[in-house]
């Protein structure tokens, strides 16, 4: 009896102390995390501004890189949700975009299976004065309110929560070293109109330029002499242009450019841009029927042809942090035609990058 008695003191004891020291500690637990990049603040906030490349970069799918994910919302920006369940630890929960800030800041309320309510992080971009360099900040908050197993699971929240975000801050820098280092949002001329489309099929004829020397004069006349065969089988075919024509990079360095002129026809008077057969071809032109496909498109004016190199990094950039998988060559559509296009800061285009 004596020892029960000696026994149930003991635990009134460390029941006691239990409540007393639960009682002290911290209600609330805030962490903090950085790491630094060499690229640009815009990549870095339309990154975590959507979902698309959250796989990608956060600590979920590091954990379980099988976990079954659901975007919903908006395309970015507040309101844009992900929701995830997955093994090995991960659990459901859900990440929501509650508040941004253009190349400052987003924030996130956070739901999972951690001790605690009311989470929170914010993710902060932070441009060195150079601009050469960027600081990314990442904290979490949650609250225990008087939850004392939960103010005792805080004491620990840096082991979990904090090592996490170390794992996301890697991660981000990590897929951020494969992106072209442009402020796409910065340009001059600007980008107008970034976004995905699914593009038609259409009936082309083509034509291969072979190597040409990678300066405003030579590619010039390149395309002006192709497009003459172009224009000769049109004629002979009874064809006229569906659309204005394009060119696909099929190799640009400084000093050469390779690419392929490609004119969608059809019938003259028709409406159908697919259908065509039995096209009679001169010299190299050949003919073919482009499959529908989707891509992302942006679109410059007052430009020329020294303007596209910058832009197709430029569009190749936004795609690749937002989500979109690069599955083909890039292209541009010269809207005003062959000589406007080499007009100094006179045409218009759109350039193109397939994705999957």
């Amino acid at each position: 009896m004596k020892l029960l008695k000696e026994l149930l003191i003991s635990v009134a004891i460390v029941a006691v102390f239990f409540l007393l020291v639960g009682i002290v500690l911290p209600s609330h637990r805030h962490l903090s995390e950085t790491i630094d990049t060499n690229r640009k603040a815009t990549l870095v906030y339309d990154t975590v501004n959507s979902f698309g490349r959250w796989k990608d970069w956060n600590a979920v799918t590091a954990h379980d890189p099988r976990t079954q994910l659901k975007i919903s919302g908006p395309v970015s920006g507040v309101g844009a949700q992900i929701d995830y369940d997955g093994d090995n630890g991960v659990g459901k929960g859900s990440w929501k975009i509650t508040g941004a800030q253009t190349n400052e800041k987003v924030d996130f309320a956070i739901t999972n299976g951690d001790m605690g309510s009311n989470k929170k992080s914010t993710i902060t971009v932070k441009p060195d004065k150079s601009e050469k360099n960027t600081t990314i900040v990442q904290t979490y908050d949650v609250d225990y309110g008087f939850n004392l197993l939960g103010r005792y699971a805080g004491l620990y929240a840096g082991s979990y929560a904090g090592e996490d975000m170390k794992v996301n801050l890697r991660r981000l820098t990590g897929l951020l070293a494969e992106v072209p280092n442009l402020a796409y949002d910065q340009l001059t001329p600007p980008l107008t109109g970034t976004k995905f489309i699914e593009l038609p099929a259409s009936d082309v004829i083509t034509i291969n330029s072979g190597t040409v020397i990678n300066d405003f004069a030579h590619v010039y006349d390149s395309v002006k002499n192709n497009y003459q065969w172009l224009k000769r089988v049109m004629d002979a075919n009874g064809l006229e242009p569906a659309g204005p024509f394009y060119l696909v990079t099929e190799d640009v360095n400084i000093a050469n450019y390779g690419y392929n002129l490609v004119q969608p026809v059809k019938k003259k008077g028709a409406t159908a841009t697919t259908g065509l057969t039995g096209v009679a071809l001169q010299g190299t032109v050949k003919f073919a029927t482009i499959p529908a496909r989707k891509a992302v498109t942006t679109s410059i004016a007052s430009a020329d042809y020294n303007t596209l190199q910058l832009t197709r990094d430029a569009l190749r950039a936004w795609a690749l942090v937002h989500g979109y998988q690069i599955a083909d060559k890039s292209f541009e559509v010269y809207k005003d035609g062959v000589d406007k296009s080499f007009t100094a800061g006179a045409a218009s285009f759109d350039v193109y990058w397939p994705v999957k």
